[in-house]
């Protein structure tokens, strides 16, 4: 089995509200199955069957991410996107530009 890669990670929060990337459909299906069952519903479903159908080659990977992603944003866990650090964007704890 392979972790098919997402295009892009997604980002969302776990219960202890710590930001986790979610960059594989194997990642997906390993947060799913720890998400709580009472909060399970008709969008988990999909999501899930979405990712195991990708898994077993019945759907692209795009179409996992998406099912996942909407899954995450219908429950409130979805984080945006984390912009990478440039070094032109690190100050100094004097508030100056490193030299």
């Amino acid at each position: 089995m392979t972790a098919r890669t997402f295009s892009s990670p997604i980002f969302v929060k776990d219960v202890d509200q710590a930001i986790l990337q979610i960059a594989t459909v194997t990642d997906a299906l390993g947060f799913l199955a720890k998400w709580p069952e009472q909060r399970r519903g008709p969008i988990y479903n999909t999501a899930m069957r979405a990712c195991h159908a990708a898994r077993e080659d019945r759907l692209s990977v795009d179409g996992a991410r998406n099912a996942f992603a909407g899954f995450a944003r219908s429950v409130g866990i979805r984080e945006p996107e984390a912009a990478p650090i440039e070094p032109w964007m690190v100050t100094s704890k004097r508030g100056r530009m490193p030299l």
